[in-house]
């Protein structure tokens, strides 16, 4: 069944107002659809018509773990499956990373902001918050949803395991003492020992 997008929605999606969709829908411009209640919704394919974008748009699933010797990378990856397979995504891309959330130069996490930039990705689905980025998901998603792409978070409750929390908060130290005293100083050294022994105390 097709999805029926609210007037918010399309309306971010084709750059215009309200006014203007109901201005074509009144001009037989657009197909709309009228919910039970008179509201309007405005089928997926008729954004995508007036769009001009002849080809689906991918959805795609992102898992990443902090480390090699993890091995909660195969039930990130079972979990967003089940998710796109209940929710009728059919096939889709799973782009997989290790590494921290506050590195932004991870292969694939890069790989997937560049598709979603040329605006071929509709939507992004990860098992939690956090394993698409440390900080600023919020900021992340309304980037997204700008370009077109939704993230749909399947574990709002998840939390990340205490070891990547202490290894992100010395890796902010690290790059923050880095910049102010210079990687190979005494001062740096001091800082980012001094935090280790801090968080595993």
């Amino acid at each position: 069944m097709e999805r029926l997008l609210t007037l918010k929605e399309a309306k971010r999606l084709l750059g215009v107002t309200t006014r203007t969709i109901q201005r074509w829908d009144k001009d037989g411009k657009v197909r709309v659809v009228r919910t039970i209640g008179g509201r309007r919704r405005i089928p997926e394919g008729e954004v995508k018509r007036i769009l001009g974008l002849r080809e689906e748009r991918l959805v795609v699933g992102y898992a990443r773990v902090l480390s090699s010797t993890q091995n909660d990378l195969e039930r990130q990856r079972q979990l967003i499956l089940n998710y796109a397979k209940e929710n009728g995504y059919g096939g889709i891309q799973i782009l997989t990373d290790v590494g921290s959330g506050l590195n932004e130069n991870r292969k694939n996490y890069l790989r997937l902001l560049n598709m979603v930039c040329e605006k071929r990705v509709s939507k992004v689905i990860v098992a939690y918050e956090d394993r698409l980025t440390g900080f600023g998901f919020e900021a992340l998603r309304r980037m997204f949803s700008a370009l077109g792409a939704e993230i749909y978070v399947i574990n709002h409750e998840g939390k990340a395991p205490k070891e990547e929390l202490v290894e992100d908060l010395v890796t902010t130290a690290s790059h923050f003492a880095g910049k102010l005293y210079g990687m190979r100083s005494h001062k740096y050294e001091k800082v980012v020992n001094g935090v280790k022994q801090l968080v595993s105390g």
